[in-house]
């Protein structure tokens, strides 16, 4: 069996999902200033809280499916399509419990480089990015071993079945007394971490989307109008007569960047005057057409170190590129 390649936690047969994301940019204290600077002391309390609830989650699921195979044993169905069901069911539940899977991710990478004043792609921003998401992963690991002392570790935790797993060492060398503790306690979750494209999640938060850059900044659209209407103003009329009005679409922190930094959000800027906006912007050429590619999946790489799962994540190839590459 294999799993979907675009998936961002690869799962065995009956397994679940479960995701949750924290939202990088709201750890940015003073953002788009020159005093900005990251608050790592909230953003572990935070991972330690997101992890706990997560493990909550999977209790949660488990109790609804235990009223779901309920169910099923009292349904109309013939004793061979009620059997049927509830197997799958017992299949379920036994692979939630064996390893009570959470998914603890992030959002708003793009905001959060932007709002410290580093340019996502660069050397410097993917460096950030990597210290971020080590945090996590260590302070996600703590919480799960913490767990695993109150409430018992995942059922077939083994410590001598991860002696040489990559990621378990490399946790072993950042934080021996986690790896110790982990290693007498075993953890609550079999994996923690994930990175999911968070893209109704980032629209909700009004932020880039899991570690990708801004799509654009800001951007132009259209709507038809009547230019009978009053107050309203024809930018362009197609080929058939349709009149159409112009407006401005802002990423929503690009315009925080903008009030902070003393620029009017009310005003019609043409095009000229929004190419400049853009260009003393933390978010110039950090767009998703403007990063390179190939720093693209050093950082991806970089920062896969530090997730358990997969990263989901989208690459923006030049025209040129052909299979050669």
């Amino acid at each position: 069996m294999s799993t979907n390649p675009c998936g961002e936690i690869p799962l065995c047969p009956y397994d679940s999902c479960r995701l949750l994301s924290i939202n990088l940019y709201s750890y940015v204290v003073n953002p788009f200033t020159k005093e900005a600077r990251f608050d790592f002391d909230k953003f572990k309390t935070h991972v330690a809280y997101a992890q706990r609830i997560m493990d909550d989650i999977v209790d949660l699921e488990l109790e609804k499916i235990d009223k779901i195979m309920a169910k099923i044993q009292t349904d109309p169905q013939s004793d061979e399509v009620r059997g049927a069901e509830y197997h799958l069911w017992e299949k379920i539940k036994r692979k939630s419990s064996m390893g009570r899977r959470t998914g603890v991710g992030i959002t708003a990478e793009g905001d959060m480089l932007a709002a410290l004043g580093l340019r996502y792609g660069t050397q410097e921003a993917t460096d950030f990015s990597v210290s971020v998401h080590k945090t996590l992963a260590l302070s996600a690991y703590r919480s799960s071993v913490t767990m695993a002392a109150e409430r018992g570790a995942f059922e077939i935790f083994d410590a001598a079945r991860e002696k040489n797993n990559p990621f378990v060492l490399r946790i072993k060398e950042a934080d021996p007394a986690l790896y110790k503790d982990m290693v007498k306690y075993g953890r609550r979750n079999i994996a923690c971490l994930t990175i999911a494209p968070t893209g109704t999640t980032s629209l909700m938060t009004q932020t880039t989307s899991g570690i990708e850059p801004v799509f654009m900044p800001v951007y132009k659209r259209r709507r038809k109008v009547n230019p009978n209407d009053t107050d309203v103003h024809v930018d362009f009329v197609d080929e058939v007569g349709d009149s159409f009005e112009e407006y401005i679409v802002y990423h929503k922190k690009f315009m925080e960047w903008m009030r902070i930094n003393g620029f009017d959000t009310e005003k019609r800027y043409t095009q000229e005057e929004i190419d400049d906006l853009v260009s003393k912007s933390p978010y110039y050429k950090a767009t998703a057409n403007d990063v390179d590619w190939l720093m693209k999946i050093k950082m991806q790489g970089a920062i896969q170190k530090w997730v358990d799962h997969s990263i989901s994540v989208t690459v923006n190839l030049p025209n040129d590129v052909d299979e050669a590459w």
